[in-house]
């Protein structure tokens, strides 16, 4: 396994650094380079998974090593849908440094594969980390456009930016983004993010009755994985208030990464839960 571990881990630095050389240089053949090295890192990275599911003889997220893996995975796989879907290349410039963070920290804390025991030997358990995971990859992108919009030149500041993206991106290029577009990115991410969380929250409370008997239970990581769900439920509708729309809804979107960051490790590594691994 540590194999294709490293192997992932190097080709996602291969695939980043690349990456950044394309923005120098605007090379095509580089760009493409980048792209074929993510895809193989996503590759060696799936086969990772893989073998530890066939190791454990259960999905990979039974402890905080196979989770940080996982959490892994599903942000580098939206990189590259959204890599192919819009031909944009700047947000994984964040996503990707954050997924070789997880694996990295995976690295340090690895625990041997065991059997699940009987509470979590459920295909609800499975279902609502997936989705959990989903969704935490989703808002990992919700933070990188959101950072991108914040950081990135108004084209009313530059007046020559806006004509620049629009005859790249005909091109097929993309590289010069109207800040619009980091901003639809993250809305998009939040929206679809705010989805596989539901659905994670749904089956976390069917998941707790059988195993509990009720459908909540006044612990941190539940308390935790609510504030999260409210939080981006307010954000999705703030979008639809004009004051907010912009800097405002940007800088809310930074924040709720670290209040996800905080659910997903903090709350794990620091207080006891039945969630803690």
């Amino acid at each position: 396994m540590r194999f294709f571990l490293y192997t992932t881990i190097i080709f996602y630095l291969l695939g980043f650094f690349v990456v950044i050389i394309h923005h120098l240089t605007k090379n095509n053949l580089i760009e493409k380079l980048s792209r074929a090295s993510l895809v193989l890192g996503l590759a060696s990275h799936t086969i990772l998974l893989i073998i530890r599911t066939y190791e454990t003889g259960h999905a990979p997220m039974a402890n905080m090593y196979e989770t940080l893996l996982f959490y892994s995975w599903s942000t580098v796989l939206v990189s590259v849908i959204v890599i192919f879907r819009y031909n944009e290349r700047l947000t994984e410039l964040i996503t990707i440094p954050v997924a070789m963070l997880a694996m990295t920290f995976a690295n340090a804390n690895e625990k041997p594969g065991a059997p699940l025991t009987l509470i979590l030997n459920t295909r609800w358990f499975e279902t609502h980390v997936i989705s959990s995971f989903a969704g935490y990859a989703l808002f990992t992108l919700a933070f990188s456009g959101a950072v991108l919009y914040l950081v990135y030149p108004s084209p009313a500041l530059t007046p020559t930016l806006s004509q620049r993206a629009r005859e790249r991106g005909a091109s097929g290029e993309g590289e010069f983004l109207e800040k619009k577009n980091f901003q639809d990115i993250a809305n998009r991410s939040i929206l679809w993010g705010f989805f596989f969380f539901s659905v994670s929250m749904f089956s976390g409370a069917v998941w707790a009755y059988l195993a509990w008997g009720m459908y909540w239970l006044w612990e941190p990581k539940v308390i935790w994985s609510f504030i999260v769900w409210f939080y981006y439920a307010g954000a999705m509708h703030a979008y639809y208030v004009r004051e907010w729309r912009g800097k405002g809804l940007a800088i809310a979107t930074v924040i709720g990464f670290f209040v996800v960051l905080f659910t997903y490790l903090g709350v794990s590594l620091l207080m006891r839960s039945s969630h803690s691994f």
